[in-house]
């Protein structure tokens, strides 16, 4: 099967209601991601506060990836069960803004992790249901929801980490995780009056218990060779952004002495290079398919991963950082690959198991901790950097375009 995007649909006229949907559950989005990378830019004053070693700096952002990878597939599959994909949404959030807002009262080490492994496991719901439910809200303008709604996420983490930074100078950094939260208190009853919810007509939807409905979904989305690909690929590149991102301000700390409100400042603008780069990579599908369109950034990636690790000037490090987050954020063409070519009825399902591979990436931190523990900070990006690489080479096992 060709990866291509959906052509030959006549686009609908649209109403100023849908663009305001679509540019919700993209700021839900926006959120979701910003949650995902909620401890990265004050990490180095937890470290600080709490005394910790480079391996508990990496142990606390796995906590939060691991429990997404635990959580994300078997919800994901709940989903596609009982159609409630906005509630399963709504709900989700709201336990990671609650375990968020618990941090500003906690001391502890073992609690703050504690805390970290529920917002994780209440963010995994938005990917698959997020995902599905700007698919089917907006089939007739599919490929372009999608790039809209994913560079959603990049405004949402390149927003965080200044607001951050000016919450964190002036109040400390567990004030500026909670601050970072609230927005959720707002967007999330929008979404349940705004969005319907995800279930499908009766007599397409799952018959059976749970249990049976689980395996006959998984089966069906197991069986898709281009989905399972297209998993392994977004799993390998999760292993190698999600450690390169995540130490980058130990980075610049460590290395170049630099101030948290600069280590905002790199950080805003290599997620906010992925605003401009998202709507790209969709172009990149349209024209070249998912095969090669995944293989150049994958690429490329790696040596910029490289050379962030080992410049040794610090002035480099913004310029490579803003060169980095335009060729990392692959997701939109995982994703409009993945809508294209997944049956609508595991179509959460085929999202859940990608991100749920993609969600491996809390190995990352881990090993990268390992190793510059044993070694240097430097070498872990030498492993940041192989990992890009392999997932180029499993992007070229997907099928070519054919016109």
């Amino acid at each position: 099967m060709s990866i291509l995007p959906t052509e030959g649909t006549a686009r609908p006229h649209w109403q100023l209601q849908d663009y305001l949907d679509l540019n919700l559950i993209g700021a839900a989005h926006g959120l979701s991601d910003g949650f995902a990378k909620l401890l990265v830019p004050v990490l180095a004053l937890i470290v600080a506060d709490l005394q910790l070693s480079v391996f508990e700096a990496g142990l606390l952002l796995s906590s939060f990836t691991a429990a997404e990878f635990l959580f994300l597939y078997p919800l994901s599959t709940l989903a596609d069960h009982s159609g409630h994909k906005k509630w399963i949404l709504i709900g989700g959030l709201g336990l990671a803004t609650g375990a968020f807002l618990a941090m500003y009262w906690t001391t502890s080490f073992w609690l703050l992790v504690a805390l970290a492994f529920l917002a994780g496991a209440g963010n995994a719901v938005y990917h698959p249901c997020g995902t599905a439910l700007t698919a089917l809200r907006f089939a007739g303008r599919r490929a372009f929801a999608i790039s809209y709604h994913g560079m959603w996420g990049n405004i949402g983490v390149s927003v965080v980490p200044v607001v951050q930074a000016a919450v964190a100078a002036m109040a400390g950094w567990r004030t500026a995780v909670a601050v970072c939260a609230l927005p959720a208190l707002l967007l999330l009853p929008l979404i349940g009056i705004r969005f319907p919810s995800g279930k499908r007509d009766q007599e397409s939807a799952p018959t059976g218990s749970l249990q049976n409905s689980v395996k006959a979904l998984t089966g069906q989305v197991l069986r898709n060779r281009s989905v399972i690909l297209l998993a392994f690929t977004y799993a390998l590149n999760g292993l190698s952004t999600k450690g390169m991102t995540g130490f980058l301000p130990l980075l610049a700390v460590t290395k170049f002495g630099m101030e948290t409100a600069t280590v905002g400042v790199i950080l805003a603008c290599y997620f906010g290079a992925g605003v401009v780069a998202k709507p790209l990579m969709g172009l990149l599908y349209d024209r070249w398919g998912a095969r090669s369109a995944l293989f150049t950034p994958l690429v490329l990636t790696g040596f910029l991963t490289l050379a962030l690790g080992f410049t040794p000037w610090s002035a480099t490090l913004l310029v490579l950082a803003i060169i980095t987050g335009i060729f990392t954020p692959i997701s939109p063409i995982i994703l409009t690959a993945a809508a294209d070519v997944a049956d609508e009825e595991v179509l959460a399902s085929s999202i859940g198991l990608i991100y749920t591979c993609y969600g491996l990436g809390f190995l990352s931190p881990l090993i990268g901790g390992w190793l510059a523990d044993h070694f240097q900070l430097e070498s872990s990006y030498l492993f940041f950097a192989l990992m890009a690489w392999i997932g180029a080479t499993v992007s070229t096992m997907l099928p070519p375009r054919t016109e």
